[in-house]
């Protein structure tokens, strides 16, 4: 009997402690205020240099209207199973913000995990985010231009994605990628640009500076001058990767340097040391010009390929890539009017003779007139005083413009898209009232129409490329 008793007792004693833990309002205690949070979407998308705003949030109390205090954090997102953990920070949160709104700008890429804690002094709730802090800049259309001073801009536009064109986005150039990125820092002398996978790079002339960017940012991670080491180093053109990450760069000493990418590191290899060249093609290997000797030249593993005599006797004009080969256009030394053109891989053996013939008029390019070659249609585009024109490699030079650009525009680089069918033409209005004169035309490269046009985006172009996604 007592034992049974004893059970009855506890028995009530649970449900009656049960009962008040469940009901506050049945020992006189106040109702707690619970907070709710409510989100639009639960993965976010921001954009890495960009504010990036969160206002469709709606945070509710149950009870009383009591204040609110608000802690934003990230951190490393935190997975299990293949999926996202019930806590989604992976490592110690970086408290952002504290404000019911958050504006934040982010300057790392990845996916996160975001955190927002509400507090009312009754209760706690937190809400969690993904977050995929992404960049605006990893693909498009980027123009390298320089002011009076050789101050160099940079402008950008963005490729559009498939839901963008649909919903009528319209393309536009950002023209000052350069100061938003990195408040403070200027490019000086500015004389080329060119992308090696995920490094953008922007050579100086007078300052012997290489300008190391993180092409899906813009971010400048190095910009070191290397005068010091090299006083007469002096760059006009990055001329392309040989093996790793070492590029070539043409400078106006009449030297070949070499940049590694990673390292941030210049040497003058013991094989240029005696050898004075003049220019440099870009292209599927670096090549170099001596116009006195008529030599070409290209790194091999250890020394140089140079085509020794094989050009000697003729005066080099041009030389382009198309694909793996070289073609080179040239006249005869005190006879102008006989016209060399040839082709040639990089180990430089007897080169294929395309054309060899006398022309009845001076041809229509120099060695200032800038050169892209064009797989696609099996030729090189060139720009020669206000126009542009189109060697088709089993022909002869051709005597009439393929494209002519607007009377007083100047053609100050060439250039094509990734796929070759896009021509890619700067153009710089010197009598322009606008204070940006540089200009963008795009043309279609097999049937020369005019497809866009964007005019004062940029100072004196001097390189576009498009810029891969990395």
């Amino acid at each position: 009997m007592k034992t049974g008793s004893y059970i009855g007792i506890l028995l009530l004693l649970l449900f009656g402690l049960n009962a008040c833990l469940d009901d506050h309002t049945s020992v006189g205690d106040k109702e707690l205020s619970e907070i709710t949070i409510t989100a639009a979407y639960d993965t976010l998308t921001a954009y890495f240099g960009d504010e990036f705003v969160i206002d469709h949030l709606k945070v509710e109390q149950s009870g009383e209207e009591l204040p609110l205090t608000y802690e934003w954090g990230y951190g490393s997102l935190n997975t299990s199973g293949g999926g996202i953990a019930d806590y989604p920070i992976g490592d110690s949160l970086r408290v952002i913000s504290h404000d019911p709104q958050l504006r934040h700008t982010f300057r790392e890429l990845g996916k996160f995990g975001l955190s927002l804690k509400v507090e009312n002094g009754e209760s706690i709730r937190f809400k969690y985010f993904v977050l995929q802090i992404d960049t605006e800049f990893s693909e498009g259309i980027t123009i390298l231009s320089r002011d009076g001073a050789g101050k160099g801009r940079l402008s950008f536009m963005k490729a559009l994605t498939k839901e963008e064109m649909n919903a009528g986005v319209e393309s536009s150039f950002r023209t000052d990628i350069l100061e938003t990125i990195n408040p403070g820092i200027e490019m000086e002398d500015v004389t080329d640009m060119a992308q090696e996978e995920s490094r953008l790079l922007v050579a100086s002339g007078s300052t012997g500076r290489i300008y190391n960017m993180d092409a899906r940012t813009f971010d400048v991670e190095g910009m070191t001058s290397f005068q010091g080491t090299y006083p007469t180093s002096s760059f006009r053109k990055f001329t392309g990767i040989s093996t790793h990450n070492n590029m070539y760069i043409l400078s106006d000493d009449k030297r070949a340097y070499v940049y590694d990418c990673m390292l941030d590191e210049l040497v003058l290899t013991s094989y240029f040391e005696d050898i004075e060249v003049d220019a440099s093609c870009i292209g599927n290997k670096p090549v170099f010009v001596n116009y006195g000797n008529s030599v070409l030249y290209s790194p091999a593993s250890g020394g140089l390929y140079e085509s020794a005599g094989k050009f000697t006797p003729f005066d080099i004009h041009a030389v382009c890539f198309i694909g793996t080969n070289l073609y080179v256009v040239s006249t005869m030394k005190n006879s102008p009017l006989q016209v060399y053109l040839a082709s040639t891989p990089v180990t430089f053996p007897n080169p294929t003779v395309l054309q060899f013939y006398i022309s009845t008029e001076a041809i229509r390019i120099d060695r200032e007139s800038i050169c892209v070659g064009c797989s696609e249609s099996k030729c090189v585009f060139y720009a020669y005083g206000n126009a542009i024109y189109c060697w088709k490699i089993d022909q002869k030079l051709p005597t009439e413009p393929y494209i002519t650009v607007p009377e007083g525009m100047e053609i100050t680089t060439l250039s094509m898209d990734p796929e070759e069918k896009l021509l890619y033409v700067g153009l710089y209005g010197k009598n322009s009232a606008n204070a940006l004169k540089g200009s963008l035309y795009i043309y279609d490269a097999k049937d020369r129409d005019l497809i866009s046009t964007y005019h004062h985006v940029a100072d004196k172009p001097v390189r576009v490329i498009y810029k891969k996604r990395v």
